[in-house]
């Protein structure tokens, strides 16, 4: 059976645990593929796997759909579906994409007849103006499972899946797969007797802009306090910092963490491409510069230093160079890496 439908509605599930900027990224890049092939994307739908999903630092679906909600704020054409998260317990994914096939249909049913009524808040607000309902065929629209490579692969995994699901899941629905870096879906789809009698269903789009960003991987950040930015969004963030979720801090540092600016010892190197780094006073009192214009900069300096009350210098070899910092009853007036110069 080949899926001949052009307009789509591409559907992810998983943990996101926490949703993450790939997560979000799939959706873009797999829009642009399908739109060069002359597909239309009519939206996309995030289903998050219920809380009875045995799997370890797993956060409670009431975060998950919120942290998803807040990630999505950036991606207003995919939207959140929480009726996987509402069930009495786990969903094969076979059921999810069905059940929201056959929502999808419900939904074109009532656009042919007004009289019909359904809800149609779980699809993006432009999924209406997008479609194109031919009268004599209501399955226009087809809803695909979006996932990444390492899904396809999992289908190997011995007990993981049924076989009969993954048979009706590429035949009745079809698959868009995100290639990650290392992974090779063709030569799985090869080596699959089922994925190769139903490959006509099988859309592969290749991220050349490899990304391993993971929730695994962010989790891990969280747990150590370590920067996230830019792997999850900004409201995702500040919503795990502020709930405490995987053992993440409200604050960037502990109080252990902290920098000591005060600190006696100072450790500082030259610079690779400038010899000299020079800092101004903020105060009213002005360094001397009314120097001869004949004078090297580095005398300029050195008279500077002779003529203010000096408390500290400190001198490094780092890199082979000596440098010298010059310190008025104010704080730091500069830097000079030419020491020898001053004795």
């Amino acid at each position: 059976m080949f899926l001949d439908n052009k307009n789509i509605i591409l559907l992810s599930t998983g943990s996101f645990n926490p949703p993450t900027n790939m997560h979000l990224r799939m959706f873009e890049i797999a829009r642009d593929h399908l739109n060069r092939l002359g597909l239309t994307i009519c939206g996309g739908l995030i289903s998050p796997t219920h809380d009875s999903y045995k799997k370890k630092s797993l956060a409670p679906s009431l975060h998950r759909c919120a942290m998803i909600e807040q990630a999505l704020v950036a991606l207003p054409w995919v939207k959140l579906s929480d009726w996987e998260v509402k069930q009495n317990g786990w969903t094969r994914t076979r059921q999810v994409l069905q059940y929201h096939q056959n929502h999808l249909n419900m939904i074109i049913t009532s656009r042919l007849n007004d009289s019909i009524k359904v809800d149609t808040s779980l699809l993006p607000v432009q999924f209406i103006e997008n479609l194109n309902v031919n009268n004599s065929n209501q399955d226009t629209v087809n809803v695909r499972l979006l996932c990444g490579a390492d899904l396809l692969e999992s289908f190997a995994v011995p007990g993981l899946w049924n076989e009969d699901d993954i048979e009706a899941i590429v035949r009745d629905y079809g698959l868009v797969v995100v290639s990650r870096s290392g992974s090779n879906p063709h030569k799985f789809i090869y080596e699959s007797n089922i994925l190769t009698k139903y490959m006509a269903n099988i859309i592969v789009v290749t991220e050349w802009i490899t990304n391993e960003v993971s929730s695994t991987k962010v989790r891990r950040a969280l747990s150590r306090n370590e920067s996230v930015k830019f792997l999850i969004s900004e409201l995702v963030e500040s919503y795990i910092k502020e709930h405490g979720l995987y053992e993440s801090l409200n604050h960037k540092y502990s109080n252990n963490d902290k920098f000591d600016i005060n600190l006696k010892s100072t450790f500082l190197s030259s610079s690779p491409s400038d010899k000299t780094l020079k800092t101004h006073q903020k105060d009213d009192k002005k360094l001397n510069i009314d120097e001869p214009d004949n004078l090297q900069c580095t005398e300029k300096r050195v008279n500077n230093y002779k003529n203010s009350k000096v408390r500290n210098v400190v001198e490094s070899n780092e890199n082979c160079s000596k440098v010298a910092i010059l310190v008025s009853e104010n704080g730091i007036i500069e830097v000079i890496s030419d020491m020898e110069t001053m004795v």
